[in-house]
């Protein structure tokens, strides 16, 4: 109510993170030069009762312009009424000038703040529900904060149609179920990690999924995988991925119509109004399918960051966003981003710091500087990768640099490679140019992917099933030998062993009975278990919508990644199996080698061992 009567009056609204700190507040306040301030219940006011106080003290706001809108504490219109100042006459804004500022989520650097006009927000409203056309209900949880654009721009569309808006008190799983089911909630906004919880939450079967029909999706890099377990978990469902910024959203999304692969390997098309680019590092466009900077332009972009000069604006003098991430462009238009300039890096869900594991390398003997940046990875979403310049002329030792890192910190931050250079690329300003490292870099691990596919891991089985037999049991026996070698866990064991029995009795005995012989492949890959088929029959696509969603809500609730290719006109399908710790494969290999006639190849695999 505050939010549309700020703006309908001609102000501009500050929409604050209200789980920020007082001192963190203010600043962001005193940016934006604020003049008054309407708190209501929040996790400060929670904590301490003078929290509104303190904060108008810090950022230098009359306590006579404060409005304490907590339950209970006053009406808004009585304290409008009473306050100095609050009445001020004002001119309504035009539609281009600002309406309200949001703030960057300041991961890596301060939060800008993003104007952004009712122009914009118009167009992004305009635009989603033109992608949204005959699939929106009557309702819709909005699982986001209000001051994310996300939140705000859900609530907003949904009110303009007439639509029920429900905000829940938290994002605990308990809380969401219970909203959903007593109010038979239609549709939902949520990040991904909210609607995994959910699906994992006490009541999930029978108060969510028989509701939910629409699910919008947004803020983080989701794996393939992830996206079709949701898929499977909300069964009646449909998820729409979307990709944006504060600073204009939505610039992509999926449209309901594409198939359930386009939705969760893309972040769709560009919506209506929006134009979207890919550039190189000199600014020019790149072709379809290659790796550049995502640009797009369009009326729903902001104004601008407040009180920051004109360098340091990610809009152009052409109207372009820089957005700082990554992406390539499908002949279709569909956008599959790549990663992010920027430095945050999410890695299976774990938010990561590059500075402090720069911090941990350059404080081992031989390294200079770091620079850690996040790349694409197909199970953990990102991979932790770093580029270091070394000292002298000694050779740069990677294995002695990753045991001191594996000793100092968790796992899941040490870096996956250690790329050395002699001196890092500089921009014209004598400064590092990131995205030519992070391009260089890009490449390097791209040859090293090319060399692993073509190594094609160490491979421990390979056996053929006939068509004339189709005997599942010795290669389930086979897998289950060999992962309890490994020393997956029991419980992960088994469902490993059943995953592969599923796709195989999916392939024999039902879409795919002309299959023909089935080659299976069992290799031992740096950091999984990789199980791969190839056959002759129809393509299997885990689709809820076709009469595979029992197998491939076993196959997707085992493996770490699945996914399908092409090769030599047979298709391909792996299944990889993350190792429960560090696989230490030459060492299992060799501890492993008594048994000659059980691992009668292991003495060929350790011929090609490094």
């Amino acid at each position: 109510m505050a939010f549309f009567a700020v703006v309908r009056a001609g102000g501009v609204a500050l929409l604050v993170n209200y789980s920020m700190g007082i001192d963190d507040a203010a600043e962001l306040l005193r940016t934006a030069n604020a003049r008054f301030l309407i708190c209501g219940d929040n996790g400060q006011t929670k904590r301490r009762d003078d929290a509104m106080e303190k904060l108008a003290v810090a950022a230098k706001i009359e306590r006579s312009s404060c409005v304490d809108a907590r339950s209970g504490s006053c009406k808004l219109v009585d304290a409008y009424a009473g306050a100095e100042g609050l009445a001020e006459q004002r001119q309504p804004n035009e539609e281009a000038d600002t309406a309200f500022i949001i703030f960057t989520s300041g991961t890596t650097s301060a939060p800008k703040a993003v104007c952004v006009s009712q122009r914009a927000l118009t167009a992004d409203a305009r635009a989603l529900m033109a992608g949204l056309e005959g699939t929106m209900g009557d309702s819709v949880c909005v699982a986001v904060p209000l001051f994310h654009i996300l939140g705000l721009l859900t609530s907003y569309v949904y009110l303009i149609l007439g639509a029920a808006v429900c905000l829940p008190a938290s994002y605990r799983a308990n809380t969401l179920v219970s909203m959903v089911g007593e109010n038979q909630v239609s549709d939902m906004a949520a990040v991904g990690a909210v609607y995994q919880g959910l699906a994992d939450a006490d009541g999930f079967a029978k108060k969510v999924v028989p509701h939910l029909h629409t699910c919008l999706i947004a803020g983080g890099m989701s794996t393939p995988v992830q996206m079709m377990r949701l898929e499977l978990d909300f069964a009646n469902a449909t998820f729409i991925n979307m990709y944006g910024q504060s600073e204009g959203a939505p610039l992509t999304m999926v449209r309901p119509s594409d198939l359930v692969e386009v939705r969760a390997n893309t972040v769709g098309r560009a919506v209506d109004g929006v134009e979207l680019r890919i550039a190189n590092l000199d600014g020019s466009t790149l072709p379809n399918g290659e790796v550049g900077e995502v640009l797009a332009r369009g009326v729903c972009l902001m104004n601008g960051y407040e009180g920051l000069p004109t360098e340091e604006q990610a809009i152009d003098a052409d109207g372009w966003l820089h957005t700082g991430d990554l992406g390539l462009l499908s002949p279709e238009g569909y956008l599959y981003l790549a990663g992010r300039i920027k430095d945050a890096i999410i890695r299976g869900g774990e938010n990561i710091s590059p500075a402090e594991i720069e911090a941990e390398l350059t404080s081992i003997e031989g390294v200079a500087d770091a620079k850690v940046m996040g790349a694409p990875h197909s199970i953990f979403g990102e991979s932790v990768e770093a580029c270091v310049t070394t000292k002298g002329d000694a050779p740069f030792d990677e294995g002695r640099v990753l045991e001191a890192l594996r000793s100092r910190m968790p796992r899941y931050k040490v870096p996956a490679h250690i790329f050395a250079y002699r001196s890092f690329p500089l921009n014209v300003n004598g400064k590092l140019d990131q995205r030519a490292l992070y391009m260089n870099m890009l490449g390097k691990l791209l040859k090293i992917e090319v060399d692993e596919e073509l190594f094609g891991g160490i491979t421990v089985f390979e056996i053929t099933v006939k068509n004339s037999s189709y005997a599942i049991r010795p290669v389930t026996a086979l897998v289950d030998d060999l992962v309890r070698s490994i020393g997956y866990e029991r419980r992960r064991a088994a469902k490993i062993q059943l995953a592969v029995e599923e796709l195989l009795i999916e392939r024999i005995m039902y879409a795919y009975s002309g299959a023909g012989d089935i080659r299976v492949r069992i290799a031992l890959m740096p950091e999984w278990l990789r199980v791969s088929f190839s056959d002759n029959g129809a393509e299997y696509v885990i689709d809820k919508r076709r009469d595979t969603s029992t197998s491939a809500r076993i196959i997707l609730g085992s493996v770490d990644n699945f996914h399908t290719e092409c090769y030599e006109g047979r298709l391909e399908y792996y299944m990889d199996f993350l190792y429960d710790g560090d696989l230490d494969v030459r060492g299992f290999l060799l501890r492993d080698r008594q048994d000659a006639e059980k691992w009668e190849k292991f003495n060929e695999a350790l011929k090609v061992l490094p």
